[in-house]
């Protein structure tokens, strides 16, 4: 029995306010012959603040793909290893204790990974099990608690710890004028976040999980590479992606759970934005204000990729549901990917 504990977040100490970057936005790309219209649609992402490793200004200097990478490898292990200490700690449970370790970050490369350097600053056991990916962008958390059932499967009565480390802020390209990067620029933000995963605490019991692969979809989440670093882009189309999934995803929940019987007692759902809501409420069947948290998530923080589920869920542990209550958390990422978690409150 694979039971999520109250995950915890390590927020950098800047924040930005969306007028702060939709004035930097005007007055970097005043020329551009949708500025009007960008403008309009970063307004729309419904982001009010984010937190950021580095003061806004610095974060719009030029940076070279070595200058990123590195500040990626010391802010990244810093929050990475604050959100574990803290989920371990809510957790009760011991450094010792952990048997395996899995971490999700899409938003800097490095080697040895993240992993290795969080599991070393920890002091983590040298035999503990690692598990590190990616690539799987904002599906990553829902992704990773998935393999955490399957280690926990494998390997009875384990402890798993979850670490999520997303530096978006250090793909912003200053001189990239494509509506994808505007939109970016107002959407994401800067976060680590871990939780405590073993069979003998009160949390989310992870029951099922179901993955999907969208075909011929390849260019719709992406990072374009260059000597300067990442260049994230997003079709918007993405919405409709998301909305022709639901009628397989729908079948998958009615027949592996009753969580949709006739709606979930908890919702931890991926924020995407206002529209990759929507198409979930609609095409599930599940009221909109259901999604009053994630909602809460993308204004306060934005869109913390892999980390938002467990922002979301450590809401969740604020008001709990009933034991016994079934849920679903749902993600979306590169690929397209789809990626759900049925789990029930104990």
């Amino acid at each position: 029995m694979s039971v999520v504990c109250r995950p915890a977040l390590s927020l950098p100490e800047h924040v930005v306010s969306l007028e702060e970057v939709i004035s930097h936005t005007s007055k970097q790309h005043a020329t551009h012959t949708r500025i009007k219209s960008a403008l309009s649609l970063m307004r729309s992402t419904s982001v009010q603040s984010r937190s950021l490793i580095d003061p806004f200004e610095e974060v719009t200097r030029f940076r070279t793909f070595g200058q990123r990478m590195r500040r990626y490898a010391e802010a990244g292990t810093r929050l990475g290893v604050d959100a574990a200490r803290h989920a371990l700690a809510a957790a009760d449970t011991h450094t010792r204790e952990v048997d395996n370790m899995i971490l999700v970050s899409c938003t800097g490369y490095l080697l040895p990974g993240l992993d290795a350097h969080i599991a070393n600053e920890m002091g983590l056991r040298q035999n503990v099990r690692r598990l590190s990916f990616g690539q799987v962008g904002c599906a990553g958390g829902a992704y990773a608690l998935s393999r955490a059932r399957e280690l926990e499967i494998a390997h009875p009565n384990s402890v798993t710890l979850v670490i999520s480390v997303e530096l978006c802020s250090l793909s912003y390209q200053p001189d990239d004028s494509s509506i994808a990067s505007f939109i970016s620029t107002a959407l994401f933000g800067d976060a680590a976040a871990a939780c405590v995963i073993r069979n003998d605490r009160p949390g989310m019991r992870i029951d099922n999980s179901h993955e999907e692969l969208a075909p011929n979809t390849l260019g719709y989440i992406s990072y374009g590479v260059d000597e300067f670093g990442f260049h994230f882009d997003t079709n918007p189309r993405i919405s409709r992606i998301v909305a022709e999934t639901m009628p397989g995803l729908g079948k998958w929940l009615l027949g592996n759970s009753d969580v949709l019987s006739p709606q979930p007692g908890f919702l931890i759902s991926h924020t995407g934005g206002p529209r990759i809501m929507y198409e979930v409420s609609k095409g599930l069947g599940i009221p909109p204000e259901m999604f009053d948290l994630s909602e809460n998530s993308l204004k306060r923080r934005g869109n913390t990729a892999s980390a938002v589920v467990f922002d979301v869920l450590e809401q969740t542990f604020g008001q709990p549901p009933k034991s016994g209550e079934t849920g679903l958390m749902l993600a979306f990422g590169p690929g397209v990917s789809t990626v759900a978690v049925t789990g029930t409150w104990v």
